[in-house]
């Protein structure tokens, strides 16, 4: 870098780019009718005419140029009666008669024996100039740069033709879908200690065709590392017991000690066995601070996405470190099937969210759960129950001068706030947390800490009064087994299921107990209480109530 005072600053850097993969143009073909017409391209811009001359004549069309309004007017003029020609590309800013000028002479010239559709190709996208360019009766609107496809669908809607279905939209949705594919199957573990966000998070991933495992904190996160196989891990960053900085070191630290081993002493997918390059760890907190990042890279993380979760950045960075399906080690797929169950059939939509919601923005949060609004209400229930007394535990920390402490109360609602989409509430986080970050000797001034605190505090009591006005429907209230119904079940079974879900519930696994619930109620009739109950808690994500039912089961 070179700087000087007064003028500026000069940075120059040096990169190494590879080769790329040259690939064979696509070609577009029109119509047999529209093949070989002829088209005018009017463009003061001679790179810019080029390019659509190129565009158009693989199209198999035959182009004659103009650099202005004036001079493609005159073109048009001057076309032969027998042969006229039959679109006109218009650019829209050009000197003298601009572009909306040169169209509306065209659509409103007496002595022209065919007025051509005309297509108005710009690099401004001002909501002006598209009004203008509908008011002159333009047959299509492209803005700069533009690519074959965009430009062959629009001349094909210009003539009434049905565009393909791999135009710009379909085909940017293509790539998105075939790029999940690329990862669908993937085993993804989720650490997170905060069971909203752990469900936000599951429901996006599971959404996509990953299979979820959860751990609490980073001390579970290295002991699942250790004895299972994971295609990418997502790592909270700040968590008790350990935290995630903590436990991605202690990974890379087993991961180099177990490498430097024999490999005759290791027996492949065992705890001495960790996967032969190194396990992605991508970091997903609430941290969006300039160095957060770079931390997170520095304690061996191959990655950063923010909260609250943006499903297209956390895709984006899993596509770039999970490798595709051939690639990864197969593992046996459960049969999932494709029957909603009885349990869920029967849950009424009527009910499960209101139009609007006040202190959430309802239309984001519903965005990022992919829809699922019965999970979104669940979860607002949850908020609503077990955060009544965030504000207050904040309040002791502040009083007692734990900023530490307190900045782990604050950022945790932070994350929350961002995944249920409490907007007011989230504002209100990030300006706390400004203040009891990284505090050690300079205590924040007083008046200004209480202040946030108090727009914290207010904002909170609202989202909590707001989510505790959705009350508990009868959906709720379903499927709750009677002290008969589990005592109907023989106790050598009862014991067996017990261990099974409870298993289940500690992986965070909706699947299995889906599974479950499906085969046990082949058994016999008494089981069918039994395996809707167990429907109804996974679909609800209540993996609290499933632990609970597997200690009924075992003390029957």
């Amino acid at each position: 870098m070179e700087s000087e005072s007064g003028r500026g600053s000069t940075f120059s850097f040096t990169a190494n780019f590879g080769l790329g993969k040259e690939r064979a143009k696509k070609r577009f073909r029109p119509a047999s009718d529209l093949r070989g017409m002829k088209v005018l391209v009017v463009d003061d811009n001679a790179t810019s005419m080029s390019i659509l001359q190129e565009m158009l004549e693989s199209f198999s069309f035959k182009v004659s140029l103009a650099a202005s309004g004036e001079e493609g007017i005159a073109e048009l003029e001057s076309a032969s009666k027998d042969k006229p020609f039959e679109l006109v590309i218009m650019d829209w800013k050009m000197p003298g008669m601009d572009g909306i000028e040169a169209s509306q002479q065209i659509k409103d010239h007496k002595n022209l024996s065919k007025i051509p559709p005309i297509i108005m190709v710009t690099a401004y996208g001002r909501e002006e100039v598209m009004q203008q360019a509908e008011e002159v009766g333009l047959e299509g609107f492209l803005l700069k740069p533009v690519n074959p496809s965009m430009l062959f669908d629009t001349i094909m809607q210009a003539f009434g033709e049905a565009v393909p279905e791999t135009s710009r939209v379909a085909q940017r949705k293509e790539q998105e879908v075939k790029a999940l594919e690329n990862i669908q199957g993937a085993r993804v573990l989720l650490v997170e200690d905060n069971e909203i966000n752990q469900q936000v998070a599951k429901e996006i991933l599971e959404g996509a065709g990953l299979n979820v495992s959860l751990a609490n904190n980073g001390q579970e996160a290295v002991n699942a590392v250790k004895e299972n196989n994971y295609d990418a891990v997502l790592m909270d960053v700040q968590m008790p017991v350990m935290d995630g900085y903590t436990a991605t070191r202690k990974i890379r630290d087993w991961e180099t000690e177990a490498r430097g081993q024999k490999t005759e002493d290791r027996k492949e997918g065992s705890a001495l066995s960790p996967q032969s390059s190194e396990l992605p760890i991508i970091a997903m907190t609430a941290h969006a601070m300039a160095g957060d990042e770079d931390k997170s890279l520095e304690a061996g993380m191959n990655g950063h996405v923010t909260k609250p979760i943006d499903p297209d950045q956390l895709f984006a960075t899993l596509q770039k470190w999970i490798q595709p399906g051939e690639k990864r080690a197969q593992v046996q797929k459960l049969e999932i099937s494709t029957e909603v169950p009885e349990a869920v059939q029967a849950i009424p939509e009527e009910d499960e969210l209101p139009e609007y919601l006040p202190g959430f923005d309802l239309a984001d949060g519903l965005k990022r759960l992919q829809g699922n609004k019965k999970l979104y209400r669940r979860l607002l229930l949850s908020f609503a129950t077990d955060y009544g007394g965030a504000a207050n535990d904040i309040r002791i920390a502040l009083e007692a001068k734990d900023f530490e402490r307190s900045h782990s109360l604050v950022h945790n609602i932070k994350g929350l706030a961002g995944n249920l989409a409490a907007t007011d509430l989230q504002t209100a986080t990030v300006n706390l947390e400004k203040l009891v970050k990284g505090v050690q000797k300079k205590t924040p001034p007083a008046k200004e800490l209480n202040l946030k605190f108090s727009e914290l505090e207010n904002a909170l009591n609202r989202a909590l009064e707001s989510a505790q006005s959705l009350g508990v429907s009868a959906e709720e209230n379903v499927c709750e087994l009677s002290d008969e119904e589990i005592s109907d079940i023989p106790a050598e079974l009862a014991q067996d299921i017990a261990k099974r879900i409870r298993d289940a519930a500690e992986m965070g696994d909706v699947t299995t107990l889906n599974t479950i619930a499906e085969e046990i109620k082949t058994h016999s009739d008494t089981c069918i209480p039994l395996s809707k109950q167990i429907i109804q808690m996974a679909e609800d994500f209540d993996l609290d109530g499933i632990q609970k039912l597997a200690d009924e089961l075992d003390a029957s």
